[in-house]
């Protein structure tokens, strides 16, 4: 059931998705929790998990010290708060998952991040998330123009660009073709009946934070 954490339900949990993982972050260490170092030099305690298993109840986007953010809601024993960089490929893939003309608002899902090098090319690194329901995979009925398929809908191509001699991928065409997807195939299915972000708690042991693992990434 969800993350199984034991966080009183008076509040929501915040969870970011980082190397692969689903992580709670907490202000103090505790029995539950593991210590890390991030890539910014900060020691975090969090407790770590493979997959969020609930309702998708609201997928919204905010903005917030992090910059703007998703920010998926999931209810199973309570209520959590998966929040994701507006660029995240976690955020991407999950929400193209969603688009599945199989999904049902009404049935709980299984989100399960990734993260991997291919063998042949071990620079590189895969980033997203794979979506379940009723233990079927969800597969995201897009392709790519590097992988055309003519059953699928093409996504827009990342356009790539120099800044300072180096190469930049910029993706706002897709992300909004991904906004736009996601108001016509998700929203109206999600039960909630709205998709505004939870407001921020006032007092919680969990963390609101946003990973920064996932620059440069390509969704598939």
């Amino acid at each position: 059931m969800g993350l199984n954490q034991e966080t009183p339900t008076t509040n929501a949990v915040y969870v970011s998705i980082s190397e692969g993982k689903l992580r709670v972050r907490y202000k103090e260490p505790n029995a539950s929790t593991t210590t890390r170092t991030t890539k910014d030099g900060n020691v975090v305690y969090e407790w770590v998990a493979d997959s969020i298993s609930g309702i998708v109840r609201s997928i919204s986007t905010a903005d917030s010290d992090f910059g703007k953010q998703w920010r998926i809601v999931i209810e199973d024993d309570q209520r959590y708060v998966v929040t994701m960089k507006y660029t995240s490929s976690y955020a991407k893939t999950i929400i193209l998952a969603l688009c599945n003309p199989a999904f049902d608002g009404t049935v709980p899902v299984k989100i399960v991040p990734y993260s991997f090098s291919p063998d042949d090319n071990p620079k590189k690194t895969i980033i997203g998330a794979t979506v379940y329901q009723n233990g079927n995979k969800l597969e995201r009925p897009y392709c790519t123009s590097m992988r055309p398929d003519p059953a699928k809908t093409q996504l827009p191509d990342l356009e790539v660009m120099m800044v300072n001699g180096q190469t930049m991928y910029d993706s706002t065409k897709q992300l909004a073709f991904v906004e736009a997807e996601l108001a016509a195939k998700v929203t109206p299915k999600l039960t909630a009946g709205h998709t505004e972000a939870p407001s921020m708690p006032t007092t919680t042991t969990t963390v609101p934070v946003v990973d920064n693992d996932d620059d440069g990434s390509l969704p598939f």
